[in-house]
């Protein structure tokens, strides 16, 4: 399971995040940590849906 300083250390931002969605992200797998941090960074890079990452909150991508 994901801790907080894990989530952290991936570059997750995570002022503004309910206790439920920090529930959610701290139950991820090792596997799952590392393939959404994965999306994430695809998602920056993508000049074209930059602007989505507010629409969530930010504190995801």
């Amino acid at each position: 399971m994901a801790t907080i300083d894990q989530l952290e250390a991936a570059g997750f931002d995570l002022n503004g995040a309910t206790r439920e969605q920090l529930d959610v992200l701290c139950s991820l797998s090792d596997e799952e940590l590392r393939l959404l941090a994965s999306i994430r960074d695809r998602m920056e890079e993508a000049v074209d849906v930059e602007a989505h990452a507010y629409a969530s909150g930010g504190w995801c991508w």
